[in-house]
C-alpha cells in the first residue's frame, strides 16, 4: 500500500502478515511492537513458570494413590514423565497461543464492524462470533461504544513514522481504531488481556505521533480498551500520548543497541601498565 504524508510525501509499505514485519520502499522498518518487546518480553519468566508449574500439578492428579492431597504417593509410567516433561516446557506457549486466537478474532470482528460504521452500514452486518470468550470481549466493547459519543473514522490503518534526520528512528504498524471520542480525535487499541500493562502506553503513544507526523494537526489522544474475556465488562484508560512518546523513542534506542555489533577493543599488550 501507499503511505500518503499531508505535505505530499509517499512511500511504498509492505506489511508480510506471516512475519508481522514492515518494509518502506524495500527497507526493514522495525514495528512499534518489536520496538516495545525490546524493552518489555512478552514471555514474563513467572508467569511462564506459573504456567508449567500448574500443568505439572493437573497432570499428576490422576495417578495419585492416596486419597489426600496433602499427601500420598504418585505411580507414573515412564511415558506420563515424559509428557510431563514436554508440557512444562510448552506450557506458556500454549496459553499465549490460544490467548492470541482469542485477541485476533476479537480484532477481526471488532474493525468489521467498524469499517461498516464508516461506510454508513448496520455494524449488525458483522455478524456472530464463535467461543464463549470471543462473544463476552465482543459484549464489552458495545457496552463501553454505547457509552461514548464516537464517529469511526479509521480501522486497522498502516501508519509510518519518518524519521528524516535519522532513518533509525523510523518505525511502523497497525493501529487498531482512530475515532473521535466525546469531541477529542483519539488513537484506540483494544486488548483482551488479563491486565493493562504499562507498555500498551508507549504502543498508543507511538501510533499517535505517526499519525499526526502522516495527517498533521494536534497530537491525538490515547485510549486503552481492555475486554474482559471471563466477564464481558471492559477497563478503559485515556490519557495524553504526549507523555510517553519520548519513553517509547528510547526503546527504540535500546533496541538499536541490542542489534548492533559492539566492537572489540584492542591496545598493544607490550606496552607496561602502572605498578599494581
Amino acid at each position: 500500500m501507499t503511505v500518503v504524508y499531508k505535505d505530499g510525501r509517499e512511500f511504498d509499505l509492505v506489511y508480510d502478515a506471516d512475519k508481522h514485519s514492515y518494509t518502506i520502499d524495500g527497507k526493514k522498518i522495525p514495528s512499534v511492537t518489536r520496538v516495545i518487546d525490546a524493552c518489555f518480553p512478552k514471555y514474563l519468566t513467572e508467569w511462564a513458570v506459573k504456567e508449567g508449574a500448574d500443568f505439572f500439578r493437573q497432570s499428576l492428579t490422576q495417578y495419585k494413590l492416596a486419597p489426600t492431597v496433602e499427601s500420598g504417593t504418585y505411580m507414573l509410567p515412564a511415558r506420563v514423565v515424559d509428557h510431563i516433561h514436554n508440557g512444562i516446557k510448552s506450557a506458556s506457549q500454549y496459553i499465549s497461543w490460544e490467548a492470541a486466537q482469542v485477541g485476533n478474532a476479537v480484532h477481526e470482528w471488532i474493525a468489521g464492524a467498524i469499517k461498516l460504521k464508516i461506510m454508513g452500514e448496520d455494524s449488525k452486518l458483522a455478524g456472530a462470533i464463535e467461543g464463549l470468550e470471543q462473544n463476552n470481549c465482543i459484549h464489552a466493547f458495545k457496552k463501553w461504544a454505547y457509552g461514548c459519543d464516537i464517529e469511526w473514522l479509521k480501522a486497522e490503518e498502516k501508519i509510518y513514522y519518518n524519521a528524516t534526520l535519522d532513518n533509525n528512528y523510523s518505525f511502523a504498524g497497525t493501529v487498531d481504531a482512530v475515532a473521535m471520542v466525546d469531541g477529542k480525535l483519539c488513537v484506540i487499541d483494544f486488548k483482551t488481556s488479563k491486565k493493562i500493562y504499562k507498555s500498551y502506553y508507549l504502543q498508543v503513544a507511538a501510533y499517535a505521533a505517526a499519525i499526526q507526523m502522516m495527517q498533521g494537526g494536534d497530537l491525538p489522544m490515547g485510549i486503552i480498551l481492555r475486554l474482559d474475556k471471563e466477564t464481558g465488562e471492559f477497563q478503559e484508560k485515556r490519557f495524553d500520548t504526549k507523555a510517553h512518546i519520548d519513553m517509547f523513542f528510547k526503546c527504540v534506542e535500546l533496541k538499536n543497541w541490542n542489534s548492533a555489533r559492539i566492537p572489540e577493543a584492542k591496545w598493544d599488550a607490550s606496552i607496561a601498565g602502572p605498578d599494581v
